[in-house]
């Protein structure tokens, strides 16, 4: 599911024309299947082909990891997806968005 995330938000960063695009993930087991490569049998060997397939798109791209702890944001924002609403869009952001950003770039404030 992680492979999908990624594949689906570098999609999503090509159709917003990123040119710089760092995706994090916290899934370490993730980061070391695309630093290995294709000398892999990996069942995610596919979606990772696809994922480096299109990030021949940007002028840098890069994926890396970054556990929950250091990123509240994607981990709240990951349980808010269901089956039946994979994804949505905001014209602005949610106060509480903006209070975890606050707090994951100023460690030791809440």
């Amino acid at each position: 599911m992680e492979a999908l995330a990624c594949r689906d938000g570098v999609v999503l960063a090509q159709q917003f024309g990123m040119q710089q695009v760092t995706m994090k993930t916290d899934c370490q087991e993730l980061v070391t299947l695309w630093h290995t490569g294709e000398h892999q049998r990996s069942s995610v060997l596919a979606v990772l082909r696809e994922i480096r397939e299109l990030s021949f798109l940007f002028q840098n791209f890069s994926l890396t990891f970054s556990g929950r702890n250091c990123n509240r944001v994607a981990h709240v924002l990951a349980k808010q997806v269901s089956g039946s609403v994979p994804s949505g869009r905001w014209h602005e952001t949610p106060e509480w968005v903006v209070h975890l950003v606050t707090a994951d770039c100023n460690p030791g404030t809440s």
